[in-house]
């Protein structure tokens, strides 16, 4: 009798452990989820800068084409309003290109629309799609021509969060230029660092 006493004590006191241990377990990876949901995307004020790599692709209506490259960068803020979506504006130097029209150097406002998807912790995948507002201006022989167009801007990227406000960012984006009435595209490749508040 007192054998039985003392196994069924036994017993209930390893499922009180094991069920504590488990509520233990379950209460540390909600409060680590939720740690990650707040470290890849806490509402509110980021901006932020990228050196890029761009590439400038142009079917001319003599049909020469070029496809030219340069350095170019961008700096931007935006408003996370949720865990998957923000706005953002920004300004973008789109390089300057040599065409057979002569040099080419482009240059942009834009406003993105931004979608994040949380992948591993502390890694994202972001995607954009928006306006952008570009001055292209090529000059060549005696001759300089300044184009003013508005076309569209699409992009994808990853970021990787270091912590609740500082995150690593590469993306690749796509500018529509229009130049002289011939549209181009400019893909920019770039890297850079985001400030969150």
């Amino acid at each position: 009798m007192t054998v039985n006493n003392t196994s069924a004590s036994l017993n209930l006191t390893l499922k009180r452990a094991l069920g504590r241990t488990a509520t233990a377990m379950a209460a540390a990876f909600a409060v680590a989820g939720t740690a990650q949901a707040q470290l890849t995307a806490t509402p509110g004020y980021y901006i932020g800068g990228n050196v890029a790599q761009s590439h400038l692709k142009d079917d001319s209506p003599a049909g020469a084409e070029t496809d030219r490259s340069d350095t170019g960068y961008k700096f931007y803020g935006g408003y996370q309003f949720t865990p998957n979506f923000a706005l953002e504006a920004g300004y973008a130097g789109l390089g300057k290109f040599q065409a057979p029209s002569g040099d080419v150097k482009a240059r942009g406002l834009y406003l993105d629309a931004v979608g994040t998807i949380p992948l591993a912790p502390q890694w994202s995948a972001l995607g954009r799609v928006g306006v952008v507002d570009t001055e292209a201006k090529v000059s060549g022989t005696g001759l300089s021509v300044k184009d003013h167009d508005t076309g569209l801007k699409v992009g994808a990227g990853l970021q990787y969060d270091f912590s609740p406000t500082t995150a690593l960012r590469g993306e690749w984006e796509r500018y529509r230029v229009g130049m002289d009435s011939v549209r181009s595209n400019i893909d920019q490749y770039s890297l850079g660092v985001v400030v969150k508040f």
